[in-house]
């Protein structure tokens, strides 16, 4: 099953608002690292680490979004179904003794 534009442009919109989110994140404990929050050797390895964690990261949703991009979307139909899933002008298939 193909994803309409519509679920393409909502998974992007997702995809763009983590981006954004773990970004804000990173930077955020970064910087109460940097401030002192935490001192010493075992301070500047874990900024290193989240430095490093956001790069990884960042290449994972440069990639998610690369992915989205390159997606096409299915034709949307001609006319949309009714609330029974057929298309207009079609009548249902009922069960032989069964009708409703």
């Amino acid at each position: 099953m193909m994803a309409t534009q519509e679920q393409i442009e909502a998974a992007r919109r997702m995809i763009e608002q983590l981006r954004d989110q773990h970004a804000n994140d990173v930077r955020k404990l970064v910087g109460l690292l940097e401030s002192g929050a935490m001192k010493g050797r075992a301070a500047d390895r874990l900024i290193e680490d989240c430095k490093a964690w956001d790069l990884a990261y960042r290449s994972v949703f440069q990639r998610a979004l690369a992915l989205v991009d390159s997606t096409s979307a299915s034709p949307e139909p001609a006319k949309p179904m009714d609330s029974l899933g057929q298309w207009p002008g079609r009548s249902p298939i009922f069960p032989p003794g069964e009708s409703r």
